[in-house]
């Protein structure tokens, strides 16, 4: 028997983990490589001031900071929220991760169980949180809303889930079972089509430092965790509906804010989906301040049977609105 209050109690107990990185621009060029064979075109990152990759100096393409480093077995992303996205710039100076666990809840039935795991991610520059420790707080006082305390970066929540072993009558269960098929509320405005191949999951996996044999190993999926194929990263779903959003609002004006999002079915290797956004109906938001130019658009993916399978809020704002705050 599994005591989940003691787990709870030491999962929040756990101190901050700080990781340091250089903010080159590397990484980001290989993920847009690997990205080109999937998106047209416009849906992959080009900076603003016209070279055609990118570059130090330039921010960092929304979804571009999501690889990370995780080791865990059955654990499923289940959503979360990113704000912030020009907080950090590929200059190569240092930048720093602090990471904590913010809440931990169990869902479930007794013998069937599911951990949720709130994890609270603040990305900053090194000199601001150099700037922040001569303050005196600890990292566990890091303020939620950077920007009220004049530092630049990226808040992400993540909202992860962790399982307990499948039985074998459980896993050929899973393998039987039909994907329940949920319709999008909406039409897009934009979508683009793709196909993902083991490849692209593969240097996916590369690229965050991600060894889940649920990306990698056919059998392991069916064999262990009761799915039919390999399945897409959460986060790499996320990069996509950020890349198919950002070539919509071209020309616009509009850069991206913020997103919540959720998964709400697997998305599999092989496997036609399309990845879809279309504007709110009310796209206009005026602030006390009189500053505007706040837009919502709804961003989605859909299965090869046209089912929801992840779904997400985006905030847009005016380039000029963004730089500003």
């Amino acid at each position: 028997m599994y005591n989940f209050e003691a787990i709870k109690a030491e999962m929040l107990a756990r101190p901050p983990q700080i990781h340091i990185d250089s903010m080159y621009t590397t990484n980001s060029r290989l993920l847009t490589e690997a990205l080109a064979d999937f998106l047209p075109e416009e849906c992959l990152f080009k900076p603003k001031n016209s070279k055609t990759s990118v570059c130090l100096g330039d921010t960092v393409p929304p979804g571009h900071h999501l690889p990370s480093r995780n080791a865990f077995t059955r654990r499923m992303w289940a959503g979360g929220s990113i704000q912030g996205f020009n907080g950090l710039t590929l200059d190569g100076r240092e930048a720093v991760c602090i990471e904590r666990i913010e809440d931990v809840k169990v869902h479930g039935s007794a013998g069937s169980e599911k951990i949720y795991v709130e994890v609270l991610r603040n990305y900053l520059k090194q000199h601001d949180f150099t700037q922040w420790q001569k303050r005196g707080p600890s990292e566990l006082d890091l303020p939620i809303d950077l920007v009220e305390y004049d530092l630049n970066g990226i808040i992400e929540h993540r909202t992860l889930v962790f399982m307990r072993e499948l039985s074998d009558e459980n896993k050929i269960m899973n393998l039987k079972k039909e994907q329940k098929v949920v319709k999008a509320p909406n039409n897009p405005e934009h979508s683009v089509t793709l196909q993902p191949t083991p490849t692209l999951l593969f240097h996916y996996s590369a690229l965050s430092y991600n060894a889940h044999r649920i990306h990698l190993d056919r059998s392991y999926c069916r064999e262990v965790e009761g799915y039919r194929d390999l399945l897409v990263h959460g986060p790499l779903s996320l990069t996509l509906m950020l890349s198919v959003l950002e070539s919509g609002l071209n020309g616009l004006g509009y850069e991206i804010n913020k997103i919540d999002y959720r998964h709400l079915a697997p998305l599999y290797v092989d496997q036609t989906m399309r990845i879809c956004c279309a504007p709110r109906a009310s796209k206009s938001i005026e602030k006390q301040d009189g500053i505007t130019g706040r837009n919502k658009w709804d961003v989605w993916i859909e299965n090869q049977d046209g089912g929801l399978c992840v779904k997400g809020t985006v905030e847009t704002m005016k380039i000029s609105t963004v730089h500003n705050l």
